[in-house]
């Protein structure tokens, strides 16, 4: 193995999907698997500790979510390479994770074709979206991004409760539950309840 070696940390909470990455990457001569990790908190700590080349991050971990680890991530190192791994195609958590700082977004499903040319990229200090995901933030890029407190209440709406029952769930008034849901609606181009849970789904709000 070479000093040039690119190191990288893998973090997934999935053992067998962690060792299928690892052992993609680990095949490649300019590759060096440093450290992995099964939960965000002990990923950031392997990142601290580490300190790899390139971070390859799971969007949901069990203690939080990937755009959560890639800010702590770069708060340790403000330059820090981090791809986002991924199930979920919207445009939602794609943002959230950009803005974090992440420089690659990449879907689980591509991983065999794309992973390894991803790495080798986003080491070169380039930015990689998978074609899809791609699309979709185009084709959404003009929307507001939904708030905490808007989001709140749509889960409150997948969970199948009531404008009452969500507002004491969250501690506020039922009109101020239904003025939220209007926004959101309004945000979605939704026309009803239902609409609006489909499309925040599909959009990977609720992800």
């Amino acid at each position: 193995m070479t000093q040039q070696a690119i190191r990288i940390i893998v973090v997934d909470d999935h053992p067998l999907f962690r060792a299928g990455v690892v052992a993609m990457l680990a095949a490649e001569p300019d590759i060096l698997i440093v450290g992995q990790a099964g939960t965000g908190v002990e990923g950031i700590e392997a990142y601290r500790s580490m300190r790899p080349d390139v971070a390859v991050v799971d969007l949901k971990l069990p203690d939080m979510d990937g755009d959560e680890v890639v800010g702590a991530i770069r708060k340790i190192e403000p330059m820090a390479r981090v791809i986002v791994l991924t199930t979920f195609g919207g445009d939602a958590a794609a943002r959230r994770t950009l803005a974090a700082g992440a420089q690659g977004y990449l879907l689980k499903t591509s991983l065999a074709n794309d992973l390894v040319g991803v790495v080798r990229a986003v080491h070169a200090g380039q930015h990689r979206v998978s074609a899809e995901v791609a699309k979709r933030l185009f084709e959404y890029r003009g929307d507001e991004l939904l708030t905490e407190r808007e989001l709140s209440v749509l889960r409150g709406v997948a969970a199948g409760l009531e404008n009452k029952q969500i507002a004491r769930h969250l501690g506020i008034a039922a009109d101020t539950v239904k003025e939220h849901l209007s926004h959101a609606m309004a945000k979605l181009h939704a026309t009803n309840r239902a609409h609006a849970l489909s499309i925040a789904l599909a959009r990977g709000y609720l992800a």
